[in-house]
């Protein structure tokens, strides 16, 4: 009897609340501790990077990184492990491009932008018209037809917020070529999407076409090879640039999802979703693009694992393929769980790298996001500095699959975001390029993220 009335008085007092707080802090604790010191994502990267390397969706590289992951996840405790069927188209970017300026002979880094139509075998030149935005092409009406069309946007470096600086140019990638095609340009160059004015490495992504209009090919140049054609193109208008890629469509391959469930012991069948894409671009090693996403997405329910924590509701843990060029990995995920009319409650996705964790966005109510910032925020803040939990973007895959639940509460997750787009989509986006004590700790945000809402969703509703 004084036990029940002691925790009667807990509760009148407002004690219990805290006596939990306090459980979730030493939980907390625990997390970091085991990710610390015995966290495998950065080793299981470093395999992925040096072992398997780039992987583009359809590609060997792709099905090696799926076959591996799955043997990966049936070493822990999971009670189920399966592949999911998805078919995507593959695009190969052929031997390595060429450009260099007629005359001169002077080269320039360039990579094909993902998706585009090759040049002719022999190459291709022409005369170069510059922009500066995509929106001031019409004005040059007919001087358009039979130019390459270099759109020379420089990254907007007072922007700390990166991926707003990558927002505000990525239009001109992935609408460029079709809009320069449309005119009567012979092929497209953009300035790479990279945060340093200094960086001599181009960065690829994805581009589209217009059915009915004639592709042309589209390139990336880099940073510092567009500020030396700008230059030279103010001393001699006419300057000619010979440029030669050799990518195209490969049709379509079958390829697969990586799944799998951990199931809950009070409700299996609500389910919580975490996870990344596990294709990269065809350039570097798919090192923070997305190694760190998945193997840190793996190696938080590892560390929970290891902590003997026995979860409330099923985690499924999924490595999205194609998210770099169709996302059709998570198009099928979507599809299945609605068909089968799952009740995907939450979700947790890393596609941001594995810099030092920042906080999370929210995709989610203002009440929603007003109590995770109430309750769950200064669990993280004070001690591990992690602090920003803001309503925000879902996340690429999670956003795709999420159209079909929109009620599902969803968390992106965001590490320090200055050096990101320095390796985006470059061949720097090695194995090097992440450090372990980063890494780790990202992990243990997501482990304690994830044990949050296992513990605690039902608060929010």
């Amino acid at each position: 009897m004084k036990h029940i009335l002691f925790f009667s008085a807990l509760s009148v007092f407002g004690l219990g609340s805290l006596a939990a707080q306090e459980q979730d802090s030493l939980m907390l604790d625990k997390i970091y501790k085991e990710s610390f010191t015995n966290g495998e994502a950065y080793s299981n990267l470093r395999y992925l990077t040096k072992e398997i390397g780039h992987r583009i969706a359809g590609s060997e590289r792709s099905d090696r990184a799926v076959q591996w992951s799955k043997t990966l996840m049936e070493k822990l405790p999971f009670d189920k492990v399966y592949l999911q069927d998805v078919q995507v188209p593959y695009w190969d970017r052929g031997p390595a491009e060429k450009a260099f300026i007629k005359g001169s002979q002077e080269p320039l880094n360039v990579l094909l932008l993902g998706g585009s139509v090759a040049t002719p075998t022999e190459g291709l030149e022409a005369e170069v018209l510059e922009i500066e935005l995509l929106s001031e092409l019409r004005q040059h009406g007919d001087a358009v037809e039979g130019k390459i069309v270099f759109v020379n946007k420089a990254w907007d470096e007072t922007i700390v917020e990166t991926g707003v600086a990558y927002g505000l140019n990525s239009g001109q990638r992935s609408r460029g070529p079709a809009e320069a095609a449309k005119l009567g340009a012979v092929a497209y160059l953009f300035r790479s999407l990279g945060s340093s004015r200094f960086d001599d490495y181009p960065h690829t992504g994805g581009t589209r076409y217009v059915e009915g209009i004639d592709s042309i090919p589209a390139f990336a140049i880099s940073a510092v090879g567009a500020t030396k054609l700008s230059d030279i193109l103010k001393e001699d208008s006419k300057t000619k640039v010979n440029l030669s890629g050799h990518g195209a469509w490969k049709g379509l391959v079958n390829t697969h999802n990586v799944i799998a469930e951990w199931h809950g012991s009070e409700k299996p069948n609500e389910i919580i979703t975490i996870g990344g894409h596990i294709d990269s671009w065809d350039v570097g090693e798919g090192a923070h693009d997305n190694g760190t996403g998945t193997m840190g997405t793996l190696d938080a329910i590892r560390t929970l694992m290891a902590l003997g924590y026995k979860p409330k509701h099923t985690i499924r843990l999924v490595f999205y393929m194609n998210e770099e060029n169709g996302v059709h990995g998570a198009l099928k995920y979507g599809e299945e769980a609605k068909e089968r009319e799952e009740k995907l409650i939450a979700a947790i996705e890393s596609d941001a790298g594995g810099f030092a964790p920042r906080g999370f966005d929210i995709k989610a109510s203002a009440s929603q996001v007003a109590l995770i910032q109430e309750k769950w925020q200064p669990l993280f803040e004070e001690k591990y500095w992690v602090s920003r939990f803001l309503q925000g973007s879902p996340g690429v895959d999670s956003g795709v699959w999420g159209r079909h639940f929109p009620n599902t509460v969803m968390f992106n997750f965001r590490p320090d975001p200055n050096r990101y787009f320095d390796l985006h989509h470059s061949a720097k986006d090695v194995f090097e390029a992440v450090d372990h004590r980063e890494l780790q700790s990202g992990v243990a945000a997501i482990a304690s993220l994830l044990y949050l809402i296992d513990q605690q969703i039902d608060t929010l509703h």
